[in-house]
Formats: structure tokens, C-alpha cells, sequence
């Protein structure tokens, strides 16, 4: 399920991770291969923080990114279950009941874990 971030994939993760700005510009280099996995488990302090910053994000940000898991693209495969609830929630108030409940079938059935 490994890629290469799209620039929209890199605007949104600027989105949800404001401070990489920051360690951009200290020289850090981060190459994630999904936008999820690493926003919850190495730059949220908790599942409120991660449901803060995926508050941040348009209905249609949250659509692609339910797109891109919906058609495999985008893991949440190794999300804690706390913060694949977080994410399945929001989506049910954002977008529809019925694509949260897509979303959490493709999460529980085990596709990888690709941060």
C-alpha cells in the first residue's frame, strides 16, 4: 500500500500537521507513505488532538481521504482502534453513516500498515 505522497496528499498532511513546517525547515525529512497513521500515531497526543486536527479538514479533504482508503490507497491498518474510531465517527457526521461503516469494514479487514 506503499506511494509516493500526491501534492494534495502533502497539503492536507500540512493541514493536519501544521508544525512539519517547522521541521521542514530545519532540514528534517519525513517521507510518510500514507497521511493518517502518521498523523495519529506520532504527531497526536491523543485521539482529542487527532480529532482536532482532523477537524481542520474540508468535507472534501475528508472525502478523498476516504476515498483514497476506500479504494486502498491510504492505511489505516495500523491506527490504534481509539483513533480508527475517531476517523470513522467523523466521517459518519461529515460525509454519511454509510461510508463510515465502509471504511471501518476495510479497517477491520486487515489491510496492511504502512506509516
Amino acid at each position: 500500500m506503499a506511494r509516493e505522497l500526491s501534492d494534495r496528499d502533502r497539503q492536507i498532511l500540512m493541514k493536519l500537521v501544521p508544525e512539519l513546517e517547522e521541521l521542514i525547515s530545519k532540514g528534517i525529512e519525513l517521507e510518510y507513505r500514507n497521511i493518517l497513521p502518521p498523523v495519529a500515531n506520532h504527531h497526536s497526543r491523543d485521539e482529542n488532538d487527532f480529532e482536532r486536527r482532523l477537524s481542520a479538514l474540508s468535507d472534501e479533504d475528508m472525502r478523498y481521504l476516504a476515498d483514497l482508503v476506500l479504494e486502498g490507497t491510504e492505511s489505516t491498518g495500523c491506527l490504534y482502534p481509539e483513533f480508527a474510531e475517531v476517523f470513522f465517527a467523523l466521517a459518519a457526521t461529515r460525509l454519511s453513516s454509510d461510508v463510515a461503516d465502509r471504511l471501518r469494514e476495510a479497517y477491520e479487514s486487515g489491510l496492511g500498515c504502512e506509516v
